[in-house]
């Protein structure tokens, strides 16, 4: 399940890659055990705005058209 999540002032947090995370909101997978550690840590704080679901279409709704 995606969340919406931003990093913990005063703290940095390096994506599996190395990457430092950015400064303002971005999503992250909560089932991921990287990110939830974060998350439990204290490093992540996840944003009270719900993230919306993806609108999911099949292959053959988009050719009947």
């Amino acid at each position: 399940m995606t969340v919406r999540v931003s990093v913990a002032p005063e703290r940095v947090v390096r994506d599996q890659n190395g990457r430092k995370c950015p400064a303002g909101e971005f999503d992250v997978d909560e089932k991921d055990f990287f990110w939830a550690e974060h998350i439990r840590s204290g490093d992540l704080t996840v944003s009270t705005a719900k993230v919306p679901a993806l609108a999911q279409t099949s292959p053959a709704a988009e050719k009947k058209g």
